[in-house]
């Protein structure tokens, strides 16, 4: 009887001892709340509403990134923004309101500046197009096909995601990067002079992250005599541990897209069970660099399959283009319950929040109105 009390005993014993001597990570973490982030990003036509922000406070969000963009033209690699004609939510006047009205509202910020790949059309003749007249919409899409068709493509992809972004060329890697630092240098200028409380220096830039650290240890370094905040960088979730540079910053930032089940409607559990890989990973990319991570992007369209591709704007096998409420609410309450009370687990921000008060009839990422934004309220009220 006496060695049947002693086991228990002794295993008792030692999961005592595990918990209270393994060592903890030591963060060293400038901002003194957890992150209950949205993504923002604003109209064709400003200016920027009260409504937009006044709704993010009504589900206890207390951060909002709002993501300013920049085209890098496929001709040139010229980094283009703030131009003329430019979507205005993306746009630097758009950046400045949004921070001063998240701040009326008692919002935090982070300034993520994002960078897509296009065709200069300054070029083009364009021919008149009626837009009731199909033929008329015909003919100007072959118009615009024949001029890019003639141009020279000095980007070493066809894709137009910038994570495969990189020059053909090693020579004309120094004309995108002074185009880059450029554009993120002046948002850094917006972000220090406004008190932003976190700046991004890069989302998603997968390979020119990964084959040109040196660059970016330099950009960060020409970042910081400018603004005196915490930085990030958003890297994709395929390549996280890959970064080399997270020394230099004071959060690992992930875009957190990561593909958990290729059913049609998966159930909770399932998600759940998905999320444990990444959590080992992720912990010890945190506990390596001694930085808490922010999910700096996350998100799933209300829709079937919703957690084969998160990151497709696109419809994984949903070629009927149905709506599905309950697995978008699913796949919310599955990160919540694996992953938000991890010890490294800064925050989130949702991708992301719409600017319109209505609900779109086809799927969409943004929670606003739909059964997830009462997921993000119920667990954005905790702490």
């Amino acid at each position: 009887m006496s060695s049947a009390i002693s086991k228990p005993f002794f295993l008792s014993f030692f999961l005592l001892w595990l918990v209270c001597c393994t060592p903890q990570t030591v963060y060293n973490d400038p901002i003194d709340t957890k992150i209950k982030g949205l993504v923002f990003t604003g109209p064709a036509k400003g200016p920027l509403q009260e409504h937009m922000f006044s709704s993010m406070v009504e589900i206890s969000s207390n951060f909002v990134a709002l993501v300013p963009e920049a085209t890098v033209y496929r001709q040139s690699l010229e980094v283009v923004h703030d131009f003329e004609n430019q979507w205005f939510g993306e746009k630097k006047q758009a950046a400045i309101e949004g921070i001063g009205l998240a701040r009326a509202k008692g919002l935090k910020v982070m300034l993520k500046p994002h960078l897509v790949i296009g065709w200069d059309m300054n070029g083009w003749n364009r021919p008149e197009l009626d837009i009731t007249d199909s033929l008329s919409r015909i003919k100007y899409s072959q118009s615009a096909s024949e001029f890019i068709r003639q141009q020279e493509n000095k980007v070493d992809s066809k894709s137009n995601w910038r994570g495969e972004f990189m020059t053909k060329a090693l020579e004309d890697w120094s004309t995108f990067e002074r185009g880059y630092e450029k554009f993120i240098l002046d948002y850094a200028r917006i972000a220090d002079s406004l008190n932003v409380e976190i700046f991004c220096i890069g989302t998603e830039l997968k390979r020119a992250a990964l084959e040109k650290p040196d660059f970016w240890r330099s950009l960060i370094g020409k970042v910081k005599e400018i603004y005196s905040g915490p930085l990030t960088y958003a890297a994709n979730w395929d390549s996280y541990d890959d970064i080399e540079f997270w020394d230099e910053l004071e959060y690992i930032g992930v875009d957190a897209y990561f593909p958990l089940s290729q059913s049609r409607e998966p159930e909770k559990e399932e998600l759940k069970k998905s999320w444990n890989t990444h959590i080992n990973s992720l912990t010890k990319l945190s506990s390596k660099f001694s930085k808490p991570i922010i999910f700096t992007e996350w998100g799933y369209e209300n829709e079937d399959y919703v957690a084969a591709e998160p990151w497709v704007l696109g419809r994984f096998k949903n070629s009927e283009n149905t709506t599905n409420n309950e697995a978008q609410v699913r796949a919310y309450e599955s990160m919540f319950e694996q992953i938000w009370e991890e010890p490294w687990m800064k925050g989130v921000f949702v991708w992301r929040w719409a600017y319109y008060e209505g609900v779109s009839k086809n799927p969409t990422y943004s929670p606003r109105n739909k059964e997830a934004s009462s997921v993000l309220k119920k667990w954005f009220e905790k702490d």
